[in-house]
């Protein structure tokens, strides 16, 4: 009996991991996609606590503005930052949204506007263990 609840629980544990690495493996390939065509070496970034990223994808350096927006962005100044979803499973596919914003301060006041949001859609390849994007959906502002 004990060995069956290890069993049990270690599947669990590996089962669990393989989620996180994924789910990181896929925002990472959406930020990537997101920012191909940028020449910035940082991406400010608003973000749940339930996702986890790396601090840095590519060549780019993320940066979780989160917890203190006026301090990246200064007064009297503007800042592009994107806000992550969380990924959605949508008829055996995933989904990650990622929102652009313009924010904005002044006197003292933060202001954030919508640019435009862009859905990342993946399926899973099992043949090849990997994630490939089928679609992106773009929306204006």
């Amino acid at each position: 009996m004990k060995k069956v609840v290890l069993i049990f629980g270690l599947s669990i544990l590996f089962i669990s991991f393989k989620i996180n690495n994924d789910s990181e493996l896929l925002y990472e390939q959406a930020l990537l996609n997101h920012y191909s065509n940028h020449k910035t070496d940082k991406i400010y970034v608003l973000k749940c606590s339930d996702i986890e990223l790396k601090s840095k994808v590519g060549k780019h350096t993320i940066v979780d503005i989160s917890d203190n927006i006026k301090s990246y962005c200064g007064n009297d100044s503007s800042l592009y930052a994107i806000k992550l979803l969380p990924i959605e499973s949508n008829k055996g596919n995933f989904e990650i949204t990622i929102i652009d914003y313009l924010i904005k301060i002044h006197a003292g006041e933060i202001t954030m506007s919508n640019a435009g949001s862009v859905i990342y859609r993946y399926k899973y390849e099992g043949s090849k263990n990997r994630y490939k994007m089928i679609k992106k959906i773009k929306y204006p502002f």
